[in-house]
């Protein structure tokens, strides 16, 4: 089953297959959340671990261009629990190869998390051996609540 995992006929797929039904899904999500009240306390995020080359390449003989996965440079759509809308925050290089601005981690969306849930991302866990370790070694992604990229 091939899903979002495109390499090659990636700009058909994403047109015809993949971005309608995401779109309509996420929407609706975002508005019945809204409706519901429950959108102010409900952290919505969609994004994945990597993004895509910058460049576009042929997979194989006659094969419809795709890109392969890429990552330095990804995206992640926020929305809810305080984060403020309506904002692009960091940028990449004009090819969208690395960031240009401060670039975030994993464990910054990790981190953030754990922030939005009300646990402080450096608070200290212990594991059935007692011993014990950092919870996350991220940062909160300040801008998406404060609107102000650093």
């Amino acid at each position: 089953v091939q899903t979002w995992d495109t390499h090659g006929s990636t700009f058909p797929r994403l047109k015809n297959d993949l971005l309608p039904p995401l779109d309509q899904g996420v929407a609706a999500l975002l508005d019945d959340l809204e409706a519901s009240g429950l959108l102010d306390d409900t952290l919505v995020m969609m994004l994945g671990e990597f993004g895509r080359t910058p460049r576009i390449f042929a997979v194989g003989a006659g094969a419809i261009p795709g890109r392969d996965h890429w990552a330095p440079c990804f995206f992640g759509v926020f929305a809810g629990a305080g984060v403020r809308g309506g904002q692009v925050i960091g940028r990449s290089d004009r090819i969208g190869t690395y960031p240009s601005t401060t670039p975030y981690s994993p464990n910054d969306v990790g981190a953030t998390v754990y922030h939005v849930l009300g646990i402080d991302p450096a608070a200290e866990v212990r594991d059935r051996q007692n011993r014990p370790t950092q919870l996350n070694r991220g940062e909160v992604i300040q801008p998406l609540f404060t609107g102000r990229a650093g």
